[in-house]
Formats: structure tokens, sequence, C-alpha cells
């Protein structure tokens, strides 16, 4: 029987995640990240026998060559933001260079230099409307890095963001539910928050929506804090990225050599927080006929104990590892179309087809 290599990116507005197979040990579908930046490339990079070069990739797109990878922060000057948080983002040059950065760390376990399911995902203000796009846009031969790599993608799939934490979710803890509980998923990202209704993999598309209440209005209220409170001269874009390096790493955040309490500061932000919440019981309301809520996203633990507070009788269940469960999923729905290419290519080779 034929075998597939499936691949699943997430490129969210402030962080871009990625799958690179399963795991042997562990049977866990292997996942990483790095920051959604991607700065035009310097024409000239200090390089020599006393300095290492950092963590990236160089890679074109549109006539230009743009850096991107884990060690990206070395490259971004103190007001550099991200480039895009508009809709048409998925549809930018920033999108395909930061795809390509995540081709690039795949690369070297598609030794024929294929992938015949890459799974992407899209927000849910942005789904109906760019999924088509997305999924021709990124089927076919790319040109990954300014060494002439060339990955090939067979077939792209793209599926609303919360449900490859459902179906994360589904694989390793259905058995609690008995099967396929209905679900509400909560995905606080960096741009928005996503909420998205289903059972099994069968959607309710009313009661799934996003809003404009993600991570980086949070962190941006508390970037102003901290410059007002401590008089600093840095700029709310450079405070902004070092606190949510901060988050994602589990490490304190460190500003002129020092290590900075962030508890104080965060309920500059907490009103945003607390809208987006209640935005979501809006349109859930008792939410009795929901069996559990899953929170995922790199700001669940932001925003779990409001969610918490909006629905006290429910079971919240985080996950672990908030911020890789979507692609984590994704990667298991492209599995799944795999198993059963993989079924219907051995029919027809019996068949003699």
């Amino acid at each position: 029987m034929k075998s597939f290599e499936v691949r699943a990116i997430d490129i969210g507005y402030g962080h871009v995640k990625f799958s690179d197979g399963i795991d042997p040990e562990t049977h866990e579908v292997s996942a990483a990240s790095f920051p959604a930046q991607s700065p035009v490339a310097p024409k000239r990079v200090i390089n020599t026998e006393a300095t290492q070069r950092r963590d990236t990739f160089l890679v074109p797109c549109n006539d230009e060559v743009y850096e991107v990878g884990r060690g990206i922060n070395l490259a971004l000057g103190a007001h550099h933001v991200s480039e895009s948080l508009d809709h048409d983002y998925p549809l930018s040059v920033a999108y395909r260079a930061r795809l390509y950065g995540a081709l690039n760390y795949m690369a070297s376990g598609l030794p024929d230099g294929a992938i015949d399911y890459l799974i992407l995902g899209l927000p849910l203000t942005t789904y109906f409307k760019l999924e088509k796009q997305l999924a021709e846009r990124f089927t076919g031969r790319h040109v990954i890095d300014t060494r002439g790599q060339i990955i090939t993608v067979r077939n792209c799939r793209v599926y609303p963001q919360p449900l490859g934490s459902y179906a994360y979710y589904l694989m390793r803890h259905a058995n609690q539910h008995g099967g396929s509980p209905r679900a509400l998923i909560i995905d606080p990202g960096y741009n928005t928050v996503d909420w998205f209704v289903c059972q099994g993999m069968t959607a309710s598309e009313d009661r799934s929506k996003a809003n404009k209440r993600g991570m980086s209005a949070v962190l941006k209220m508390v970037a102003e804090r901290i410059i007002q409170d401590l008089d600093l001269d840095a700029t709310v874009a450079e405070i902004v990225r070092y606190i949510d390096q901060a988050h994602l790493s589990g490490s304190p955040l460190m500003l002129y050599g020092k290590p900075l309490d962030l508890i104080p500061y965060m309920s500059a932000g907490e009103h945003i927080v607390r809208e987006a919440i209640q935005e979501i019981k809006n349109t859930i309301d008792s939410g009795a006929d929901i069996d559990v809520i899953v929170v995922t996203g790199g700001g669940a633990s932001l925003y779990a104990d409001e969610i918490r507070r909006k629905f006290p009788k429910h079971e919240i269940f985080e996950l672990d590892e908030p911020n890789l469960a979507n692609v984590r999923g994704f990667h298991y729905l492209g599995e799944r179309l795999a198993r059963s290419a993989a079924r219907a290519s051995g029919m027809k080779e019996s068949a003699g087809v």
C-alpha cells in the first residue's frame, strides 16, 4: 500500500507553527514554531569564524528576498512590527515567506522533496472568503530558498483553525466523553479570538465565530502601561515583542538586563479579555448542550480564567502545549486523508487499474 507524506502549517499573526512527521518513540506529532516576522533580508551579513549564522532562512518571494526563522529577532529593528494584521494576510507576500520558512525546516525529512497532503489553517474571520484561494495558491512547485531548493505540494487543504485543536483533543482525550463530545473550542490567537462549536467533524456555523480581541491587543495595553509606569524610552512594538517571547518560552521578561514581574501590569489588558469572552458567551448563551469547553492557542493561559468565570458549570479543558495544538490536529486530519488515499490506491492496484 502506498504511503503518503503529510505536513501541516498554521501561520498566525504572531507565530508560525508547523509539523514535521510523527515521532517514532512517542507517536506524537513533532511540531515546532518560530516568530511570524519576515523582514527583507539585509544585503550584507556579519559572518566570520568568530560568529554563527543565525537560525534563519533566506526565501525568495516576488523578486525580493526575505529572512525568516527561529532566530529572526536578531534581524529586527526596534520599530519592527508584524507587517499585516488585515483579512488579506493569507494572500500576502509576508504569509508566503513564512510558509516557505516552515517548508525549509521540514525539507530534510522529505527525501523526495514532496508533500502529498499539506494542511493549512485560517481564522474564522477569513476562512469562508480565502479557503479556496489559499489551497490553490500553495498546491504545486515552490522554490523555498535562495539556493533553489524545491518542494512540491501535491494536495493542499485548508481548515478553520479551531478544528485542528478539536481533532487533537479527540485523538488524546475523547474517551473521557465516550466518543465525539459536543465541544466549544476557544482559540485566543495573536490577532483574533476564534470559537468553534462542533460534534465529531460536524460544525455549527451559526455558533462559530471570531473577534479581534486577541493577544496583540492585550499585550499592547500591557506594554503601554509598562512604558508609562517605568518611564521607558522603548517603543510599544519592542515591549510587545519581548513580552510575547517571554510568554511563549515561559521565561521571565528581561528589560535592560533585569527581570520584570509582569503580574502588576497585566490588569491593563483585562478589559479586552473580558470583552472577548463576553462576546462568546453572547453567542453560546448558557451552553447547556456543550459537553466540554476546550481552550487552545497561544493565549490560552491568559484567557482561561475569564472563560471559567463566564462558563462556571462546564468542564474547561486546557490542551497541553496549546500553541501547537492546532497544527498537531491538522496533521492528524492530513494523516486521515492519506490513509483514505492509500486505501483507494490499494483498491485500484488490486483491481488492475
